[in-house]
């Protein structure tokens, strides 16, 4: 085998790479869009806790009872 078959070709190199990176902007141009679809035009942003047990600040405790 000579060097020349032992080292990629740049072009070759340089097509997969473009490749590569045409794919990632479809991707992502692609999360893009469902991210808009998906957004409420509210302004308000609904916030879930994690939380197994709620836990009430005491003020707001005393109000309800």
């Amino acid at each position: 085998m000579t060097k020349k078959n032992d080292k990629m070709n740049i072009n070759e190199i340089m097509a997969m790479f473009v490749a590569y990176i045409q794919q990632e902007m479809e991707y992502t141009e692609m999360k893009i869009k469902a991210m808009k679809e998906w957004e409420i035009d509210d302004s308000k942003e609904v916030s879930i806790s994690e939380d197994s047990q709620p836990s009430f600040g005491e003020t707001f405790s005393k109000e309800w009872l």
